[in-house]
């Protein structure tokens, strides 16, 4: 998985948990950091092929930032490779349907939920994500 905070928003406290209890459950990280551009999220898709990336925010003014990604992501021809996984305070699942992201966590313990059941889904198991 590749994690990141979206471009404009530093703050990464609920990033860094999730990454955390993801590893715990044995997932394979990658934390881009704070303020992380779209271009990187493609670049970190091309270059660790993960099966899931996941973004938070906690701001509501770079929640947009969240879509431009998918958006980089569809223009770069990955979008099909990856599920997206977002997370962060102003986000709602209302919102992750609304920019095409295939699942939302609400806290850490939802966004690990969650992730485990879009793996599920990328193995052809039942569950899990939109």
């Amino acid at each position: 998985m590749v994690i990141g905070t979206v471009l404009g928003d530093i703050h990464d406290i609920g990033k860094r948990l999730v990454a955390m209890m993801l590893e715990g459950a044995g997932f394979t990280v990658i934390d881009l950091g704070v303020e992380v551009r779209p271009e990187a999220f493609v670049q970190a898709v091309r270059v660790h092929q993960p099966n899931i990336v996941s973004m938070s925010t906690l701001l509501t003014t770079t929640m947009t930032n969240m879509g431009a990604t998918i958006e980089a992501l569809l223009k770069a021809g990955v979008r099909d490779e990856v599920k997206v996984l977002i997370g962060g305070a102003p986000v709602t699942m209302d919102f992750a349907e609304e920019i095409g992201a295939d699942g939302y966590g609400s806290n850490a313990s939802a966004g690990l939920k969650e992730a485990k059941g879009l793996l599920g889904v990328l193995r052809g198991e039942q569950g899990g994500g939109r």
